[in-house]
């Protein structure tokens, strides 16, 4: 009898702390339903790997791509499907979730992927980074993560656009099926130039964009980088990258391409919008068009050295100039510490609410995933996190968050590293609540 009344009482206790818990649960913290504590990781090879990009399926599902072997043999493009729970997709790949495409003997990895309205996947890149036979990367795979034979024969596509260093680092899908890159082309410390390429749905370069499929723009005179793109509702490319790196006034630039590959004249006058927010380096590195056809930016500010740089966030109006409605000026600074703090990434919620998601304290004891929502206007969402900001350490080493996506019900997932410089890198997911 004794022992009924006490499994009775612990029962009774599970389910007020269950409720106390639920209750206590705020936006922000993270998500105890994917991978029991919020955190997810993955590892591809016993080497280095890294989850550059994530997309969320209209399934619910997670994929996420990025590269594996880092440092080792044969470093290679690694796609993850993940189910709603956090655990691998078992009808994804040969049965464990995972799909890994060779492209070269050097280092290939992916930088962006995409879901296309069919379900298909399609991932850009780099193939043989870092050599001189570096260049674009792109490869398309079928929902169970076969390769589509229908993209270029073989459901992959590499193309050289100059002798030097080529890479994708993003890509936006068009409604008709056409798949457009961003990268750098002919990358190096004085000559390279933003690149943008477009493919037909079979992975050949489309000639109605500018030509040859291929447009190359040269913001400065010294090493420009394209980093994110976008496409408004009327078919305009929006592209956001750093000029003049390595110069005396690194900083961010917006180009706005028309449908044929030129620029738009009605985006800053001449297609081109250039940002300083600080007399340091400052840099962008994700995009995301607002369904009022506003665009916003994020990135790093104050980049240099001794300087304590932040994340920055920029919104810019169809015509390229800065959004007054934005914090008065379209521009916002967070600060997370007094290390290195900058953003990678930036997904609008359902809501309009602006996540921005990269890391806190590199440089420090403790580099760590670091996530802000804002409000539609540009002012920090105090509901989420502390004052709008979570930061997640997952080990005692380097993790950063690399890409964030928001999910229908505005949960937040952000993909990346977990470990780097330490033994087992891997893959890490983080969800947090809406």
């Amino acid at each position: 009898m004794r022992r009924r009344v006490a499994l009775s009482l612990l029962a009774g206790l599970a389910v007020l702390m269950a409720t106390a818990s639920a209750a206590d649960a705020a936006s922000g913290d993270l998500d105890t339903t994917f991978g029991g504590d919020g955190i997810v990781r993955t590892d591809v090879t016993r080497a280095e790997d890294d989850g550059f990009a994530v997309a969320i399926q209209s399934d619910g599902k997670i994929v996420v791509a990025g590269e594996a072997g880092i440092g080792g043999r044969n470093p290679r493009f690694a796609i993850v499907r993940y189910d709603t729970s956090g655990s691998v997709d078992p009808t994804f790949g040969n049965g464990d979730g995972l799909v890994t495409i060779d492209f070269s003997r050097h280092d290939d990895f992916p930088y962006a992927v995409r879901i296309q309205g069919n379900g298909k996947i399609v991932l850009a890149g780099a193939a043989a980074y870092n050599t001189h036979d570096s260049r674009f990367a792109l490869a398309r795979l079928k929902p169970d993560g076969s390769r589509d034979s229908k993209f270029s024969g073989d459901g992959k596509v590499v193309t050289n656009v100059t002798p030097s260093y080529d890479w994708a680092n993003g890509m936006a899908l068009q409604p008709n099926g056409k798949i457009v890159v961003v990268g750098s082309v002919s990358a190096g410390p004085n000559n390279g130039k933003i690149g943008v390429l477009r493919y037909r749905p079979d992975g050949s370069l489309d000639p109605t964009f500018g030509g040859d499929g291929i447009v190359r723009n040269d913001p400065t005179s010294i090493y420009d980088d394209g980093f994110a793109i976008g496409i408004e509702d009327d078919g305009q490319i929006i592209v956001a990258g750093g000029a003049g790196f390595e110069g005396p006034n690194e900083r961010f630039v917006a180009l706005a391409y028309q449908p044929d590959g030129s620029l738009d004249p009605t985006f800053g006058g001449d297609g081109k919008v250039f940002t300083d927010l600080t007399p340091d380096a400052d840099a962008p590195f994700g995009l995301a068009i607002q369904n009022d056809g506003n665009i916003v930016v994020a990135g790093g500010a104050a980049l240099g050295d001794n300087t304590d740089p932040e994340f920055a966030v920029v919104r810019y109006q169809r015509d390229g100039s800065l959004d007054p409605t934005f914090r008065g000026d379209g521009t916002v600074l967070t600060n997370f510490t007094s290390g290195d703090d900058g953003a990678y990434s930036v997904a609008i919620a359902p809501d309009g609410r602006i996540v921005a998601a990269g890391v806190a304290g590199n440089g420090g004891a403790a580099p760590r995933f670091a996530v802000v929502r804002y409000l539609t206007d540009g002012t920090r969402d105090s509901t989420f996190g502390s004052h709008g900001k979570v930061t997640t350490d997952i080990t005692p080493a380097f993790d950063s968050a690399w890409s964030v996506a928001v999910q229908a019900d505005g949960s937040v997932v952000s993909s990346g590293v977990a470990g780097a410089g330490g033994r087992h890198p891997s893959f890490a997911i983080v969800r947090y609540k809406p």
